[in-house]
């Protein structure tokens, strides 16, 4: 409806008849209806008309100012500027809460893959905004810039998207301007710890999307266009963000770095330490771990702190346990199963590398494989771990570790006793 009735509405009794006949002219000549003729017939009626009838055309009146109203209102919602410090602010809430709260997560593998992250906000506006920021490095990332999406978001539209972006062609697609967002019809993004290790075929898609809602990430089917902002939207937003919000961009930056960085655990991995290579000798505590793996280019950021030891946890020789990197930080010591708790145990444990013990321990002790025991069970009712998701290192990946004469097999026995369970719970 043409919105002219927004004009003053102080206006007489004539004005609005004047109003009322050329709206109504212009139905009539739509229907191929002489205005005159339809004038002649109703003017014996228009002559007895009362207060009633005059009443019946002001609430017309009124009822066509509100439509019009709405209709601004919600174009001008739909395309109205977002603060970028706004837009920032709720996308680092967002990245916080994924981190602490929610119980489910996306795989390891998938944050390891991703190469770009589009973050968009719960919003009911037609173009939703939201930011989008881009991997220099494993674990640094470039500043974020604002994106809107448009389409269908998912089952809610009170959900929060995210959307990882995968293969170069997408990035590529991202950066010059247009990313088209086509969720897979058939099956749905991987989430952990249900699904925690993706297959191959998962991770060659362009995108993946999830959805995050009542404190639960979920898969969902996305439809629509992300976009970046313009240039000259984008050079004002980039001088909003590093005059005004250059606590909030860091805020940020870390709180996904930390996201990226942060694991439900859906697995254990037993490893052996061998000997650290400066000392030809195993480690004696986690503090000479640590340094060593410092020098590997192990280091991670997590919840705020920087950790370089690859583990979660070191057993000594005196069966003491000593903690690595928190539990809900990604681990750095088996690729692709990063989101599976590491234990290694102080000892070369290989006979082919340690024949005759000259780099250590040959076999892990009493005190520590009741330590390891102790502590696994612990893990596996903490996190819902079955016992087929408690691996050697050698069952994963190409190495010897943690040796042929570590003792799987008993350590599987013990684990599957149902009456050490019972006694793990209660520590």
């Amino acid at each position: 409806m043409p919105c002219w009735w927004l004009e003053p509405c102080q206006e007489s009794t004539s004005q609005l008849f004047a109003k009322l006949y050329s709206s109504f002219g212009l139905w009539a000549r739509f229907r191929g209806i002489e205005v005159a003729d339809v004038l002649v017939a109703t003017l014996p009626m228009a002559r007895e008309s009362n207060i009633g009838g005059m009443r019946t055309l002001l609430l017309r009146y009124t009822a066509a100012i509100s439509l019009c109203l709405v209709g601004m209102v919600a174009r001008a919602q739909s395309t109205r500027a977002v603060e970028p410090g706004a837009a920032l602010s709720r996308t680092t809430q967002l990245l916080k809460e994924l981190s602490q709260n929610s119980p489910s997560t996306v795989p390891d593998a998938v944050l390891n893959r991703t190469q770009c992250v589009v973050l968009i906000p719960a919003a009911t506006r037609r173009l939703r905004p939201g930011t989008a920021s881009c991997r220099e490095t494993s674990d640094q990332w470039n500043p974020p810039r604002l994106v809107t999406f448009e389409g269908r978001a998912g089952s809610r539209r009170s959900a929060d998207i995210l959307i990882f972006v995968l293969t170069d062609a997408a990035v590529k697609s991202l950066r010059s301007g247009s990313l088209q967002v086509a969720s897979s019809t058939k099956t749905l993004a991987p989430v952990a710890p249900k699904r925690a290790i993706p297959t191959e075929q998962e991770l060659n898609r362009n995108v993946l999307t999830y959805e995050y809602a009542g404190h639960k990430l979920s898969s969902s089917r996305i439809q629509g266009v992300v976009r970046p902002e313009k240039d000259a939207e984008r050079a004002r937003s980039d001088k909003v963000l590093s005059d005004a919000s250059k606590k909030i961009t860091r805020q940020y930056l870390s709180a996904l770095t930390s996201f990226f960085n942060t694991i439900i655990p859906t697995g254990i991995v037993i490893h052996h330490t061998a000997v650290l290579p400066d000392e030809g000798a195993p480690p004696r505590n986690e503090k000479e771990v640590d340094k060593y793996h410092a020098t590997k280019g192990f280091e991670i950021t997590c919840s705020g702190h920087v950790y370089h030891v690859a583990y979660h946890y070191l057993i000594l020789t005196s069966g003491r346990i000593q903690k690595g990197r928190p539990e809900r930080c990604e681990g750095a010591h088996a690729k692709n199963y990063n989101s599976y708790l590491g234990i290694s145990i102080v000892g070369d444990f290989d006979s082919r590398d340690n024949p005759k013990g000259d780099k250590g321990p040959t076999q892990p002790n009493p005190k520590q494989m009741a330590a390891l025991v102790r502590l696994s069970h612990q893990l596996m009712l903490r996190y819902q771990i079955p016992v087929s998701h408690v691996v050697r290192h050698s069952d994963i990946a190409v190495t010897r570790c943690p040796g042929d004469r570590f003792p799987f097999a008993a350590l599987l026995r013990e684990l599957k006793t149902p009456g050490l369970k019972s006694s793990s719970r209660a520590q």
